[in-house]
């Protein structure tokens, strides 16, 4: 089935539209708007975990970009390293291992059913990753403040 629009832009090879977008003249030549792309994705993602035998790089990439979680972030819930998640993800067509494949499923399903303690998950790892991008950013030194009992740090650029 290669009919429609090959919808290339969500990462995924195989994915065709048979409606649900309009094509437009841009400056740049031919564009296309997808119309509830977020509602695409997510029936994408749904039919990803249903129905595939074994997930690929590209589908792994896929449904981390759905969670909204960096390779670190993914990798803490699958229990690997980053860079295996990378790898996983450089390679497109190859099929990651068995449980990788079952836990990613299981994560994506129950935070896409709203399950509280996979979305506070996400949200956690979100914010470790973006404290980690800020402490990164610090070169020389980072000061500390107590509050209430507890300490945080103060991020300040480098």
């Amino acid at each position: 089935m290669t009919e429609g629009y090959h919808y290339t832009a969500c990462g995924l090879d195989y994915v065709y539209l048979q409606n649900g977008y309009d094509v437009h003249e841009t400056k740049h030549g031919k564009g296309i708007s997808v119309r509830n792309a977020g509602g695409l994705h997510d029936a994408i993602a749904r039919a990803i975990i249903e129905h595939l035998p074994r997930l690929r790089g590209q589908e792994v990439r896929f449904l981390r970009a759905q969670l909204n979680l960096s390779q670190a972030g993914l990798a803490k819930i699958l229990q690997t390293r980053r860079g295996t998640v990378a790898r996983w993800e450089g390679r497109p067509n190859q099929a990651i291992t068995g449980t990788a494949d079952t836990a990613l499923r299981l994560f994506y399903a129950a935070k896409a059913d709203g399950h509280a303690t996979a979305q506070r998950i996400v949200e956690l790892l979100t914010e470790i990753d973006e404290i980690e991008h800020k402490i990164a950013g610090v070169k020389e030194a980072v000061a500390f403040r107590e509050t209430a009992g507890e300490w945080q740090p103060e991020l300040m650029a480098a």
